[in-house]
């Protein structure tokens, strides 16, 4: 048992050996940080089946030794054999990818003498002609050559895989947008309230036939009334099983109907909230709700219209997801190739001619501009993510803050920007309404066609929204774009005359759709641009109303 414990110890010594010669052996030709992104992306390789890789400590000066100690000290010794040997593999096969044979061969000659060296039991086999590590090239240009070309291939297929990500997210929102079903009924039952000559016969037609749920309830949640598609929803027999029935028993967070009072209380009319209800069957689901304060057979109750968005809200979690990790994952190897772009450019640029060091050049612009990209990438998928409270906004103050933000710019094209006279207060995340304005003033700014920026900033009030708008005299857009230009990373015009990314209009049609607004452009070509969009407004509750509900 001794002698087994002896052989284990000296087995994990050779493999602390065997890795600081690995790094003896990259780090002097790709750098420290290089070689730790090539180490990363070989562990998260085997991550997974071989979890004590990930607990080991790289420093800028090579493997931690003591992690190494820690990391395998409760693992079976075949286990970490296996994976220590993989991890060479993977290294292996990553550096004559992406730096090129003669470093990949130097590697394999460098670990297969130490193991002949520590413990002939230990080594692989190989052939001899392997053993003899390849000599450095007298020209240093020999061997920048190869990791340039080993780049360029590199930035080709992340160029691929990136676009076909794009064509993957694209599908995606595609099938969530199919799934979009009639308008909001709230204001169809609404305006049959406002108009009696609508008779009871057209009431009821509309309640049962609507494709939406539709449900009366007491102040309290007793149900007096619902149409064939809530019964669907829930999964309840017949809308008449629901009667007498207490809406908050169907609720997964019964705390947000407290919630859901206070705010009909302030404002009468609440519409597009996100609830997750629990069907008869146990199911959980996700709807979409508007609700409204209403006067039914002399006392306050609350209708509220309900959309089953269960199918909806998982694809749109799936194109979150994916776009949160294509836009995060590949930064890793975006990083690399814009690494070994600058290594070849600093320390070898007096060897290459004029095209070498333009193509050095180009691959660091093109990797600059890929991280534009996936950052936008990443923000369109943060706006699902990560939640924003809404509150209580000035709009005058939110745009001093965007054109304080901008000066730089407005100084530089001399832009005259005119605001109204009187502009509201809203509820709103504050900064997704900067981003919001940031972005449209931005492509006022930017898209003048040699103009002097003139930018008018409009206010409006439409029914129960603030219609806001943006209007400039720059080069306009043709009436077959209008849509084009909310797709991600579509654009109009070259990225050398017009510079960015081509995600700003769709995060800021994102925000504003996903606040209960819309968002929409009037052009011309040639005579400029206005993109507007609606913020809903609170509504006070009428005084009778209100009173009842109180009561």
């Amino acid at each position: 048992m001794a002698q087994d414990e002896r052989q284990w110890q000296a087995t994990a010594h050779f493999y602390t050996q065997l890795f600081a010669c690995v790094w003896q052996q990259l780090a002097p030709y790709l750098g420290a940080a290089t070689t730790l992104d090539l180490l990363a992306l070989a562990t998260a390789t085997l991550a997974e089946a071989y979890p004590f890789l990930t607990r080991l400590v790289w420093r800028p000066e090579g493997l931690e030794a003591e992690s190494f100690t820690k990391a395998i000290a409760d693992e079976p010794p075949a286990h970490v054999q296996a994976g220590c040997e993989r991890l060479l593999q993977e290294l292996h096969g990553l550096v004559q990818t992406m730096a090129g044979s003669l470093l990949a061969q130097r590697l394999v000659a460098a670990t297969e003498r130490l193991r002949l060296a520590f413990d002939p039991a230990l080594s692989l086999p190989t052939p001899a002609e392997e053993l003899e590590e390849p000599p450095l090239p007298a020209e240093p240009r020999e061997l920048a050559l190869p990791l340039l070309h080993s780049v360029a291939r590199q930035a080709v297929q992340l160029y691929r895989r990136l676009q076909a990500q794009e064509a993957e997210l694209a599908r995606l929102r595609q099938e969530r947008e199919s799934l979009r079903q009639t308008p909001d009924l709230v204001a169809r039952a609404a305006e049959v309230q406002r108009q009696p000559e609508h008779s009871e016969a057209f009431y009821h037609t509309l309640f049962e036939l609507s494709p939406d749920g539709v449900i009366v309830t007491t102040i309290d949640g007793t149900i007096l009334q619902a149409n064939p598609r809530v019964a669907e929803i829930l999964e309840v027999e017949h809308p008449d099983a629901l009667v007498g029935r207490n809406v908050i028993d169907f609720y997964v967070h019964p705390e947000e109907r407290d919630a859901l009072l206070e705010q009909i209380y302030t404002r009468q009319r609440v519409e597009g909230q996100r609830r997750e209800l629990h069907t008869q069957r146990g199911r959980r689901i996700i709807v979409m709700a508007s609700t409204s304060l209403i006067d039914y057979r002399g006392q306050p109750c609350l209708l509220s219209v309900m959309r089953d968005v269960t199918e909806r809200a998982r694809l749109r979690q799936e194109m979150e997801d994916f776009a949160y990790s294509a836009s995060h994952d590949l930064q890793a190897p975006l990083r690399t190739f814009e690494g070994y772009a600058r290594w070849l450019l600093e320390d070898y640029g007096h060897l290459l001619d004029s095209t070498g060091r333009q193509l050095c050049q180009e691959i660091i612009d093109e990797a600059l501009h890929m991280k534009k990209l996936l950052d936008g990438l990443l923000e369109y998928s943060r706006i699902g993510r990560e939640h924003t409270q809404a509150v209580e906004v000035d709009v005058r103050a939110v745009l001093e803050q965007v054109l304080h933000d901008l000066q730089l710019e407005i100084a530089e094209t001399g832009a005259r920007i005119e605001l109204p006279e009187s502009l509201p207060r809203v509820y709103y995340p504050e900064v997704r309404l900067v981003q919001v304005f940031s972005n449209l003033l931005s492509n006022a700014l930017k898209f003048t066609g040699g103009k002097t920026p003139e930018i008018v900033i409009g206010c409006s009030e439409q029914g129960r929204y603030y219609r806001f708008s943006v209007s400039d005299n720059g080069i306009g857009i043709a009436p077959e774009h209008f849509g084009r230009i909310f797709e991600i990373f579509k654009r109009l015009h070259p990225r050398e005359q017009y510079p960015g990314t081509g995600a700003g209009l769709t995060i800021v049609k994102k925000i504003v759709e996903a606040h209960g607004g819309q968002i929409g452009v009037e052009s011309t070509p040639g005579q400029g641009s206005t993109f507007w969009f609606t913020i809903p407004k609170p509504e006070p509750a009428g005084d009778a109303t209100a009173d009842r509900a109180a009561g």
